[in-house]
């Protein structure tokens, strides 16, 4: 139980932004910031090597997964695999009752977009905009591709280096190409909800990152 909260709390902390992609760290300093034992510490440190979150150097120390153009392009190219797949089936098989929920808590956030952008509403921008990627990759109902997908974004969140949020100019967009992907999958029109997680998996590797990465993948 130890382990699993070291290794969680470490996630945690690495996703917020609280800890740089590409910053060097030690085992002791990682042990201190989430109150583990360094046991524990070293256990978890190891998993998250694993997922490519971490990169441990001998006699260096740690050091956070930076955004190389290679593992961008990796990262997004998997990402879009499994995407296209799942909205694919989101859009044949998913409640419409659970699309319109959805689209609703989606909706709320954009409209609450015309007053001032405040840190809370990026927290809850982020957190729906997730929750969606999620649903759509869950309805697969396949433990492999659920575990691969969580781990990929994981390293796409971490290289971001935002954290926890939206950026304020990307926010209302992001949350609007959501929408344009759900009403799609509301329609039942398959090709239509692909085309458009496409083009926001595209926006998205283009926003957060350098325009040369997008080449070929």
């Amino acid at each position: 139980m130890l382990r699993l909260e070291a290794y969680e709390k470490f996630r945690e902390r690495l996703l917020s932004g609280e800890i740089k992609p590409g910053q060097f760290v030690t085992q002791r300093e990682l042990a201190k910031l989430v109150g583990v034992p360094l046991g524990a510490a070293r256990e978890a440190i190891q998993r998250l090597e694993f997922e490519s979150l971490l990169k441990v150097y001998p006699q260096r120390g740690i050091q956070v997964t930076e955004a190389t153009t290679r593992l961008v392009r990796t990262a997004y190219g998997f990402r879009m695999l499994l995407e296209k797949e799942a909205t694919r089936h989101f859009a044949r098989t998913a409640p419409i009752e659970a699309i319109d929920t959805l689209i609703a808590a989606t909706r709320k956030i954009v409209d609450r977009a015309e007053d001032p952008i405040t840190r809370r509403l990026q927290e809850e921008a982020v957190e729906i905009d997730w929750q969606t990627h999620d649903i759509i990759i869950d309805s697969l109902d396949n433990e492999i591709v659920t575990e691969s997908y969580r781990i990929n974004a994981a390293r796409i969140r971490l290289m971001r280096g935002v954290g926890n949020r939206l950026p304020p100019m990307r926010l209302v967009p992001a949350l609007t190409e959501h929408l344009q992907i759900l009403e799609a999958c509301r329609a039942r029109d398959e090709d239509k909800a692909v085309a458009e997680m496409i083009r926001h998996v595209e926006t998205s590797l283009s926003f957060n990152f350098d325009p040369s990465f997008a080449g070929e993948r």
